[in-house]
């Protein structure tokens, strides 16, 4: 079983196997001639060098004629000076696939049953992300101020989530690693929303169920408006008391929604159930396993997931293989174990958005899964010596090799921030997805 060989079994080192023949032109990465080209900075990635700005050098904040993009805060920092500039660039030519020709509504159904490359979805990924993350900031904020749940802003904002995952879920998986740094309390129930959709998409839900649990997502944890700022916001662990004022939440969100008949009564189970174990040993009512409400026991584990990849003020984030990890040696005691399973063969091993180490020691992100969940697509970033290298896509499902004909393979993964990379840094400085 994939999760026993990859949870249970000891490290080895990868045996050496033959170099696979090589790959048609057309479907590889090239390297080409040094180009001297003057470009949009929009279009500026880490790895050129700038030779000439759009005013004279003096004019500049840069100390010297000439600057080299070793991160994406060099590529920032020259998209905040100019408008366009000259660089010397080896150019890469990257295979994607047809950009998409469909959008998603009403009688465009069969356009959804097809998934497209996470590179052609990312962007219309984002669009949906920022919108649902502004509508539901702004939603939290009302409840907050003592305004009532508008179940069809929040039914709006899950749409295009549910629309989006289904054309490539991978898209949504990378957004919530980029947004996993902030720990507001409605970027988390975005966060929430999209991954209990995932799971709901491998249980073969129905477009309305998808919906009904990313509501369920998006809501439950609407009752931590009712908490004190001092115990929500506290930077450190809870003491007891604390705590109990804290596990409140889930009475207080089953009560906001109850009062709101604009959202499914089912949203409310889930608020009030989210912290409920298999186990028994959950909160508020230690209800036995047969009594947990189904899209209780999806959001659980999509919230748990998102909690440990986020800093807190009292520990460092788990890097999202590590979640998973902990995810399956919880399953059938905090989590159900059939969801777990799912989880992961939705999301993956190595999550879209993790930072992962090679064998060689190049580092990379990871793109997207492929079939063997043990070898996503990663885009490398940094070579065996820890400095930064022109971005391209390695498959790993398809055995690409390093320059030494050696098959890539991930040793280890690392939280966001390591070797100094933030994924959302990466993908706004114009991160080459393809």
């Amino acid at each position: 079983m994939l999760f026993t060989r990859f949870f249970k079994s000891e490290e080895k080192e990868p045996e050496r196997r033959r170099r696979r023949p090589a790959q048609p032109v057309r479907e590889r990465t090239q390297r080409t001639r040094k180009h001297h080209e003057k470009i949009d900075v929009k279009d500026l990635r880490v790895g050129m060098f700038v030779v000439e700005l759009d005013k004279p050098w003096e004019e500049s904040s840069f100390m010297f004629q000439g600057l080299e993009l070793k991160s994406p805060a060099d590529v920032l920092a020259v998209q905040k000076e100019c408008k366009f500039v000259w660089v010397d660039y080896d150019e890469f030519s990257l295979q994607s696939a047809p950009p998409a020709t469909g959008m998603s509504g009403p009688g465009v159904g069969s356009i959804l049953d097809k998934e497209i490359q996470v590179e052609d979805e990312l962007d219309a990924a984002t669009e949906v992300h920022s919108l649902a993350s502004k509508a539901i900031t702004n939603l939290f904020e009302e409840i907050r101020l003592g305004a009532e749940v508008d179940g069809t802003k929040v039914k709006q904002a899950v749409n295009g989530c549910v629309d989006s995952i289904l054309r490539n879920p991978d898209a949504s998986v990378w957004l919530t690693r980029i947004q996993a740094k902030h720990a507001a309390t409605a970027q988390h129930s975005l966060n929430v929303a999209a991954l209990s959709i995932i799971i709901a998409k491998s249980m073969n839900m129905n477009n309305r169920e998808l919906e009904d649990v990313g509501v369920c997502g998006m809501l439950h944890d609407v009752g931590k408006t009712s908490v004190s700022e001092e115990v929500l916001n506290k930077p450190g662990p809870l003491d007891e008391a604390e705590m109990a004022e804290m596990q409140k939440h889930t009475r207080y969100g089953r009560d906001i929604l109850l009062s709101t008949k604009s959202v499914m009564s089912g949203a409310a189970d889930v608020a009030h159930s989210h912290h409920e174990r298999p186990d028994g040993q959950g909160y508020p009512r230690r209800l036995p396993d047969d009594s947990i409400p189904m899209y209780a026991r999806i959001v659980a584990i999509a919230e748990a997931y998102d909690t440990m990849t986020i800093n807190q003020p009292y520990r460092a984030a788990f890097s999202p293989s590590d979640a998973i990890q902990e995810l399956y040696a919880q399953r059938g005691k905090q989590f159900d174990e059939d969801l777990v399973i799912r989880f992961i063969d939705s999301v993956g091993i190595f999550p879209p958005g993790s930072i992962v180490e090679m064998i060689n020691r190049e580092v990379g992100i990871v793109l997207s899964n492929t079939s063997d969940k043990l070898r996503p697509r990663v885009i490398m970033i940094l070579d065996a010596a820890g400095e930064p290298t022109a971005q391209r896509i390695v498959d790993l499902s398809q055995m690409d090799t390093d320059n030494e004909g050696n098959i890539y393979q991930i040793k280890t993964t690392h939280s966001d921030g390591a070797y100094g990379i933030d994924v959302g840094d990466f993908q706004r400085a114009g991160l080459r997805m393809g």
